[in-house]
């Protein structure tokens, strides 16, 4: 345990921090693929935008938990909502994308769900999604 004691945050440290995150871009991370042999870029979604994903999954079965990860990995890669790459391949849904291009490898996307996951700060939950 650390001994050390926070300071006390200031108005005017809470003013900057605001302000800062006016400024702020968009923050993407790389996801190193194994399965693809290459990187992908991820883009951090507002957490709001989050939050509605997963309040949209129905029940406890694999099924919805695959949707789940499959929608929230769609609207985290940019790459992915490509349409000449939906098209190259034969994809009749925008989702299908992620299982195709990750060749329907379920622990591939489940570990790159929670890489994304852990951008939000969101550890338990991707433990509650795995149960």
């Amino acid at each position: 345990m650390n001994n050390e004691k926070m300071k006390r945050i200031t108005k005017e440290a809470l003013l900057a921090r605001a302000e800062a995150a006016k400024e702020s871009k968009p923050q993407y991370r790389d996801y190193e693929s194994k399965l693809l042999g290459a990187t992908l870029t991820v883009k951090r979604l507002p957490s709001v935008r989050i939050c509605e994903i997963m309040d949209m999954q129905e029940g406890d079965s694999m099924k919805s938990n695959l949707e789940l990860n499959t929608q929230i990995i769609y609207e985290s890669i940019p790459l992915l909502q490509d349409k000449e790459l939906q098209n190259a391949y034969d994809c009749v849904e925008p989702y299908e994308i992620v299982t195709k291009v990750l060749e329907d490898n379920m622990g591939e996307m489940e570990k790159l769900c929670k890489f994304i996951l852990n951008m939000y700060g969101m550890d338990a939950e991707v433990e509650n999604l795995k149960n």
